[in-house]
This record gives structure tokens, sequence and C-alpha cells, in this order.
């Protein structure tokens, strides 16, 4: 047989891996999916039983576009009317832990058995944290309604605390509008008190003067003067009132510091183009951002950029809201300003009066007093009057929409769903374990992948069988074992002229690979066909043909002895109780058989044979492990390698050919050995060797050794 173009060094990869060979893979792997199905179910099961019950009540609140108004005032702290960002702020104040706190103390949670069962008194933090844990708050989908979900192992305890969380709330918001209305009156308030008590001193003072000077005559004599001055007095008192305006929003934000929630319920703070822009921008892009999540996953690059757009956007509104302060301050700094420079060009309209009497520049001071600070005056109060009204009305912008209803259909632990993950899991995971295995499996195991890999026929495939070290041609003719036997004899007598095939070496890459099995049978199945056959045993380091044929080890002549020249050949030969099979053993151990084989060869033991046999069998040690192999291929016409399925790696048959390639040994091809009928080989020999005797073969055997 001609050799191949190439000799494999390293594995190829498959020419396919179709579904059938994936059934059958599974198959052989079955026990790997079925165990880890078992634990899956267990996992389960387990996991069923140890959740605890659970039971979950929702209460739903609506949020209104705009708030409800019973009188157009403007509020001290409005809310924030505001797009999806506005609805997640709102969504996560249901979580917040001064509102936790509230739920927990309105409750008397700490010194309730139903929910805290040990013995020591809770902390109001402790309290949070396990409310926390239980309170769902959820945003429906294009909508403006939030769930209030609570889960606990008590039903009616659940709607409650629900309910209670909805109800703390609105109480929450109510009294955040009340303090900061307060807080204004309470500013206006003490500035009244003040600018009363002025314009009351500004009052008697002008009295006082009209009763000394006659102010008729003195209005008469300066009406030009008195326009103009009026006109400055009330610009004046415009950037009075601004300036007022300016400092107690400049207050009020100073009292929330950095609180940006807080904050942006400031009409000072909303009403900043920085802000409204910002949140406009943050608003589209959540939007935006709500679409996209549903198209892509979180690794998506546009996703990705969204998401760091919206953050950007959020980190511009805070710096946004953390400079409105300043702004306000700037604001406050350029009211104080105008009102200087008011007050500049109102001195240097009396500049222009001094040339009247001082009787008239000083009553016309006491005019523009009296009128400034009544004017100012009257402005506070109408403030004031606002803010304490806005403080009477309570937000409308969140309201209850569906109170909690205790439901005892349990909603944890979901039995049905994690059966389902349970058996799906346990089969995932078996599956791909199974894959694994056969994925690190670098054995050769079906005679595709043999072919396919080595580029060498494969001559017969043995399958896997009772007792590997006998003569299973003889004891048992009609079995799928002897069958592979006699396909290999066939095998072989086809490769050529009789002449030219009469001398055969098995060899093996490692140990253990079924080398003297394989001969063994070969032997007999020529011996069976009526040819004088010598099975000659070539391991001179292991050998087990005596063993095998004869079932002891007691001292028997054999090569090792001919090629020392104690024995003749006729001496050596050893007949078998089969007819036409002979075989000669390893003969008496030598220390040195690398060397003996070297000096002396086993050519003339092979030229003598075949003067007297039909053909000659040689089975020798395997070519990994020692070098004897390939100095026994001198008069060897053809050499077949033996390779155990599922066991012998690829990569060590390909250099064992490798080997016998540079020894230009005449390889005719590959006997697959002790392959599983199961599997992913099952399907060779469901069609191979199934083709049973009938009749008389049947029961006596097609060649009778039975």
């Amino acid at each position: 047989m001609s050799r191949p173009d190439s000799v494999p060094t390293r594995p190829v990869p498959a020419s396919s891996f179709d579904l059938k060979t994936l059934w059958h893979l599974l198959l052989e792997r079955f026990w790997i999916v079925l165990t880890c199905l078992v634990l899956g179910v267990l996992a389960a099961v387990g996991l069923i039983q140890r959740s605890p019950v659970l039971y979950a009540s929702t209460a739903t609140v609506r949020v209104e576009s705009e708030e409800q108004r019973i009188l157009k005032v403007e509020r001290v702290s409005p809310e924030d009317r505001g797009g999806l960002d506005a609805l997640r702020t709102i969504e996560q104040s249901f979580k917040s832990r001064s509102l936790l706190e509230r739920v927990a103390i309105a409750n008397g949670l700490a010194k309730d058995p139903q929910f805290w069962s040990t013995q020591e008194e809770p902390t109001l933090q402790q309290l949070s944290k396990a409310l926390d844990d239980i309170i769902t708050a959820r945003l429906r989908r294009g909508s403006r309604f939030i769930d209030i979900v609570v889960t606990h192992d008590n039903a009616d305890m659940a709607a409650k605390l629900a309910n209670s969380v909805v109800r703390e709330y609105l109480g929450q918001m109510y009294e955040q509008n009340t303090n900061a209305a307060s807080d204004a009156t309470s500013f206006l308030a003490t500035e009244a008190r003040r600018l009363k008590g002025d314009l009351e001193k500004v009052e008697t003072s002008l009295q006082q003067f009209r009763k000394q000077t006659k102010s008729v005559a003195l209005e008469e004599k300066n009406d030009v003067v008195n326009a103009r001055m009026k006109e400055l007095s009330a610009r004046v008192t415009e950037a009075n009132s601004q300036t007022i305006k300016a400092r107690s929003d400049l207050e009020q934000v100073q009292r929330l510091g950095t609180n940006v929630e807080a904050l942006m319920v400031v009409a000072a703070v909303t009403a900043e183009p920085a802000v409204a822009e910002a949140r406009s921008t943050l608003s589209k892009l959540e939007s935006e951002f709500a679409s996209l999540r549903q198209r892509y996953k979180e690794e998506h690059p546009r996703y990705i950029e969204k998401v760091n757009q919206i953050n950007e956007w959020r980190n511009t509104l805070t710096n946004a809201v953390y400079k409105v302060p300043q702004t306000i301050k700037a604001t406050y700094d350029a009211s104080a300003s105008a009102q200087a420079a008011l007050q500049s060009e109102f001195e240097k309209q009396q500049e222009l009066s001094r040339n009247l009497t001082d009787e008239v520049v000083q009553y016309q001071k006491l005019v523009r007093e009296v009128e400034s600070i009544r004017a100012l005056y009257d402005a506070v109060q109408n403030r004031m009057k606002e803010t304490m009204l806005t403080r009477e009305l309570k937000p409308s912008k969140v309201i209850s929409h569906d109170t909690a209803i205790a439901d005892h259909k349990p909603v944890s632990p979901n039995k049905r769903s994690i059966m389902l993950k349970g058996v799906f899991g346990g089969i995932i995971i078996g599956l791909l374990i199974a894959l694994a295995i056969n994925a690190l499996d670098s054995s050769i195991k079906t005679v595709d992948q043999a072919e396919e890999y080595l580029h060498l026929p494969v001559l017969s495939s043995v399958p896997q069988l009772k007792a590997q070290a006998s003569l299973v041609v003889r004891e048992d003719a009609n079995s799928p074992g002897a069958e592979a036997f006699r396909t290999l004899r066939t095998s072989l007598s086809m490769l050529g002229r009789a002449e030219h095939r009469r001398t055969f070496l098995f060899t093996s890459a490692v140990p253990s690979e079924g080398k003297t099995f394989s001969s063994m049978n070969y032997a007999a199945c020529l011996a069976q066909q009526g040819l004088k056959t010598l099975l000659i045993d070539g391991d001179l380091r292991r050998p087990s043909i005596q063993k095998s044929l004869l079932g002891h080890r007691d001292p028997m002549p054999g090569v090792s002895d001919y090629l020392t020249g104690r024995k003749h050949f006729d001496e050596i030969v050893q007949a078998h109780d089969q007819e036409k099979l002979f075989f000669i053993t390893a003969g008496t151990l030598a220390p040195n058989p690398a060397e003996l084989l070297a000096q002396n060869g086993i050519v003339p033991l092979i030229d003598e044979a075949l003067l007297q046999f039909d053909r000659v069998i040689v089975d020798c040690a395997p070519i990994h492990a020692v070098s004897d192999t390939l100095m026994m291929l001198g008069r060897i016409q053809t050499v077949c390698l033996v390779v155990r399925a599922g066991k012998t790696p690829r990569r060590a048959v390909a250099r064992a050919i490798e080997l016998l390639y540079k020894a230009e040994a005449p390889v005719a091809g590959v006997l697959l050995n002790r392959v599983r009928a199961r599997g992913l080989t099952r399907y060779y020999y469901d069609s191979y060797y199934t083709y049973t005797y009938s009749g008389k073969y049947a029961e006596k055997g097609v060649y009778g050794a039975r």
C-alpha cells in the first residue's frame, strides 16, 4: 500500500458535526445529563422547601402632569413638572430612608412581633433596612402610575404597610411644603414689622413738618422737581422690592444647602434657564433610552452611549442646580447695585433742588420716604398673604389611585417556575458538560474519525468484548468480534498478491491497545482458512502470547533463545490445539533486548519461518515504549497499527505512524479495537455486525469452530 501524501502530526478539525453525531454523543453521555437533571430537580425541591411563603400587596398612586390649583397664586416651593426624570424621582422617593422611618414609627413596627420577631428592640435604621428589603416601587411603562409592592409572610401586614407607605409619603410632601412656606412667611413677617415701624416714624415726621412749614405753598413751587423726584422714587422703590425678593430667595436656597431635590421645588431654581434646559434634555434622553433599552442589551455601544449621555446631563442638571444660588446671589448683588445706582441718581436730583428752600427739600424728602416705605411695606404684605395661603393648600400632584388589599395567594416560592428552572437548568448544564468532555476527549472513537485524522484506511473495527485475551474467532465464531477479525483478514488479503502478503506485524502506539489479542485472532482466522500460520511473540520485554494461548508463563524456549543461538528453529516452534496454528514464545527474558535485536536481528527467524509456514504474524512491542519494533521491519510485508477506540490520544497515534514511515514500514492501515457499540459509535454496529447466521450455521459456526 502506498504511503499517503502527508502524515498528520496534530489534530485536524472534523469535517462535520451533524445532528446525528450530536444525538449519538448525547446517548453516550446520557448518564451525565441524567445526573445533572436529577441534581437540578433535587436543588429545585430543596429551594422550594427552604423558601419562605410570601404574600404581596400593591398600592397604586397617580402622578398628575400639573398640580391642580384652587387659587392662581405662586407657590414658594412648586412641584417639578418634568417628564420621565420627575416620575423616576418620585418613584425612588418611596424608598427613601426618611419615609421608611416614618412608616416604621407610624405602624409601631419596633414592637410588632409579626414584623420584628426577635426580642431585642430594633433601631430605626434596622427597621428602615428591613422595610427597604420588602418594598418595591415600580413605574408602569408608558403611564404615570407608580405601584408600591410590599412582600411579607403575612398578607394583612403586606397590605397594611403598602397603604401606610402611600399615606406617609403624602403626609411628608405636605409637611415639606408647609415648612418651606413657614420659613418664607417668618422672614416676610419680620421684614413687614420693620417696614411698618419705619413707615410710622416717617409719616409722623412728615405731618409735623407740614404743620411747621405749611407745605401747600411749597408743593406749588416745586411741581417740576417733584415730578422728577417722584419718578426716581418709584424706580428706587421697585429696586428695593426686587432686592428684598432676591434676598428672600437667596436665604431660602442657602437654608436648603446642597439638597438637589429640595432645591428643585424652589421657584427661583426651576425658573433658571440652564436648569429648565437640562431637565428638558434629560427628559428627552430618558424617553429615548426607554425605547432604546427594548432593542439593545447593556453591552451594545448605542446602549452604553445613551447611558453616558444621560449621566452627563444628570451631572449637568445637578451642576446647574448648584449654580442657581450663585445666580441668585448675583441677582441680589445686581439688584443692590441697581438700587445704589438709582439712589445715586436720586441724590443728583436732590442737588438740583438745593436752589429751593431747606423747607422744600426737607418736605420732599419726607414725602418720598413715606411713599417708598409704604410701597415696600405693601409689597411685603401681599407676598406674605400669598405665602400663608399656599401653606394651607395640600399638594395634589401625587394622588392615591388604588389602595392595597390583602391577597392570601402566595407569590413566592413559585413552584412551577423553580421546578422548570431546575429541570431545564440541569439539562442544559448536563449538555454543556457532555459537550465539554467530548471537546476535551482527544481519542479516536469511530472509523470516520480515524480515517479523517490519520489519513489511513481502517481495516476493521473490533467491538468491545468481555474477554479480550482469548481466541474469540474460535470460542464465539458467530459474535461481532469474530466477524470483525474475518473482516480484517479480508481487508488485508485484498491489498495485493498473496506472495506479497505473507508476513504481518501487529503493533500499537502505546501499551494496552490490544495488539496481542488482535494478532492472535488474526492468526486464528488465517488458520481457519487452511493456511499454516505461525504467530511470533516479538515483545521481548513484556511477552504475553504464551500466557494468552496456554494460560501459564512456565519457561519455554523462544525468540530470545533463537537469537542467542541456544535453540534451533524447530526447537522453539510450538503447536496450538487449533489446526494449522503454531506459535513461538518470546523465550527466556533477555536483559538487553534492544542490543540483541540490533546485533542479530529477527530477519533469519522470519526467513526460516517462511520456508515452513504460509503466513507469519509478529506481535511486537508498542512503538513509543521501546525501539524494538522499528528493528523488526526487515522482512515485514504488512504492518497493522492497533488503536484502542476512545482511549489512545490522537497525537500518540499520529506520532507512531510518523515513526513507522520514517523507518519505511509498509503500513497497511489501522485496526480500531474495543469500539463501544453505544453513543457516538453505536450506529456502526447497528448496521455492520447485527447480520447474524441462521440455520445450521447459527449453532455450529461458519467454520465449525465450536
